[in-house]
């Protein structure tokens, strides 16, 4: 038989001491199913020097924010909101804009994943922006049926359905 090498005499003898110890060890040795120990300040300073506790807070800060003044009358139908702003997780995405939304009127929201169009309209919907109660605010929020036709092309097609129903109500 050959002889053990030294690193493997090692590790026999840490295997060795950790039962004696009682200590329980993954059944793989990866270590995954070893808790880990909650952080406190000290080790967040620790693992991210630098770090002071204005930039922890903005880190640990996770809903929108969101300002803005109607302008619009207050027993109007439209919705006018000037110098609206909407930042989310601390990224603005929506800066000092006017917001005009006119009755019976729609509006598509074309944008790159992550852009903030959800995040917009779910703060209209939740009232985060001053909107006259009057004005009654429903947010579906699921997904549309698969299609080949892109955003644009979609929507001109369902304003033609629309268009189509109108007509043949008419007629009726």
């Amino acid at each position: 038989m050959s002889a053990l090498s030294a690193s493997k005499q090692k590790r026999l003898a840490a295997k060795a001491s950790k039962k004696s110890s009682g200590a329980s060890t993954p059944a793989n040795n990866s270590g995954r199913n070893t808790p880990i120990p909650p952080l406190g300040p000290e080790d967040v300073d620790a693992l991210v020097p630098g770090l002071n506790a204005l930039d922890l807070a903005k880190k640990k800060a996770n809903d929108r924010n969101s300002t803005g003044v109607l302008t619009s009358q207050p027993l109007s139908r439209d919705i006018k909101i000037e110098s609206f702003t909407l930042s989310f997780h601390g990224r603005e995405l929506i800066t000092n804009t006017d917001i005009d939304l006119n009755f019976g009127r729609r509006y598509g929201l074309i944008g790159a994943n992550g852009s903030g169009k959800s995040t917009f309209l779910e703060c209209l919907a939740n009232r985060e922006v001053p909107i006259p109660e009057h004005i009654d605010i429903y947010l579906l929020q699921e997904e549309a049926a698969p299609s080949d036709l892109n955003a644009i092309q979609a929507v001109v097609t369902e304003a033609k359905h629309e268009v189509e129903r109108l007509e043949r109500q008419v007629e009726d």
